[in-house]
């Protein structure tokens, strides 16, 4: 099949946040044809697009036309643009409708709530819209931990993201979810037209050379100019860290992360925490941890980062939440330790510093999970079926 696929951020280098469409790319390539129509951001380069050459036929880029600020900005900027949609979309609207005249698509797939308004109302084969996480989840999630200004600007920007979710959902064939925590968030449950479509690990690269674990540290991983992992980290360092420390006083906590802000360098300097900004490779930090830890308190979708330190056996403490996205559509749940407050997860990071200090080994447990459950290729085929449902649906429909 010919497929048109639209995202909304570049899928490569593998640090951006649209990794997964790289790696479903890469998979679909082995049976279909793909046309990728992506936005990018400032830090794309020609290079990019060479990456993803072996797997697509042709390439084209909308440039955004800025990215990043404060979320009231970003407010301000849906609401001004109300009614056209953003420059970017409307230049991906219009290739778009080149595109169609003159190549026969067998379908589309879109990534990225904004991407809609590039197909809204066109005449289009069946379409395959990854929602992947509940954003609307999110952004309510993270209301009760900041301020009122603050949080009437995420009110906001939830009603905005919840219409996007409903018209995406009413408008498309099929919808696909990274976790069964997120589709239950939006659609209430299982439906046929709602799967779950997890993200993979590369457990080649995600693994271990070295035979035990560090000492007594701490670490937690991700992209630092993300609210949920900035509330995260600084919840690590100012209520976790100094609880462990008055049982374990050289306990330490490593952040590990690109952009952290101003605030979570400043609380790098505080004894026992590194804050290391960008970093090329996270898995030599990895391995000097004991224990993976992340408090995060509003999130959606799938937490990678608590998948990757998985696949580098390290046991893991996590809240309820960050756990339940790896949860599986059968029940399974991963093998995490879960933590509520700072006491909990102080309590829970001491015994394993106690446990691990005794033996040192890993945990090879969580590697096994992932291994099992978070496979590209397997959720790549899974893809494939669901795209070739919904093109075998419509053809039934039509003949109808």
């Amino acid at each position: 099949m010919r497929i048109l696929y639209l995202t909304n951020g570049f899928p490569y280098p593998l640090t951006s946040g649209y990794l997964r469409h790289y790696f479903l790319i890469k998979e679909l390539a082995r049976f279909h044809r793909i046309t990728l129509l992506s936005v990018v951001g400032p830090g794309y380069v020609p290079q990019h697009a060479e990456a993803m050459a072996p797997y697509v036929e042709r390439v084209r880029t909308f440039v955004a036309a800025r990215r990043g600020g404060s979320r009231l900005r970003k407010v301000a900027e849906r609401l001004r643009s109300a009614g056209r949609g953003r420059a970017e979309m409307r230049a991906m609207r219009t290739a778009v409708e080149e595109e169609i005249k003159t190549t026969c698509f067998d379908a589309v797939v879109l990534s990225g709530k904004p991407t809609y308004d590039a197909i809204a109302g066109l005449a289009l084969p069946p379409i395959v819209a990854d929602m992947c996480d509940a954003t609307s989840m999110r952004l309510r999630g993270q209301m009760p931990y900041v301020n009122l200004v603050r949080r009437a600007v995420l009110w906001l920007d939830a009603r905005y993201v919840m219409s996007a979710e409903r018209a995406i959902l009413d408008k498309t064939d099929r919808v696909l979810f990274a976790s069964a925590r997120d589709r239950t968030a939006i659609v209430g449950g299982p439906t046929p037209r709602a799967s779950v479509v997890p993200n993979g690990v590369d457990v080649e690269f995600w693994k271990r050379s070295a035979p035990t674990l560090g000492t007594n540290t701490m670490i937690f991983t991700g992209a630092m100019n993300y609210p949920p992992n900035v509330d995260a980290a600084m919840f690590l360092i100012e209520q976790i860290l100094p609880r462990v420390r008055q049982t374990v006083p050289d306990a330490r906590a490593l952040i590990v992360g690109h952009s952290p802000p101003p605030s979570l360098v400043k609380a790098g300097t505080l004894p026992g925490v590194t804050v290391t900004g960008f970093v090329d490779d996270v898995r030599p930090y990895l391995e000097q941890a004991t224990v993976f830890v992340a408090p995060v308190r509003f999130a959606a979708g799938i937490q990678n980062k608590l998948l990757e330190a998985l696949a580098m056996e390290l046991p893991a403490i996590a809240s309820p939440l960050a756990a339940d996205g790896l949860r599986m559509e059968d029940g399974s749940w991963p093998p995490v330790q879960t933590a509520d407050t700072a006491d909990e997860y102080a309590d829970a990071v001491c015994r394993q510093f106690a446990e691990r200090g005794s033996h040192s080994r890993p945990a090879p447990e969580g590697r096994a999970y992932v291994q099992s459950q978070f496979n590209w290729t397997l959720n790549g085929e899974k893809l494939n079926g669901i795209i070739e449902a919904a093109v075998r649906d419509n053809a039934q429909a039509q003949v109808a």
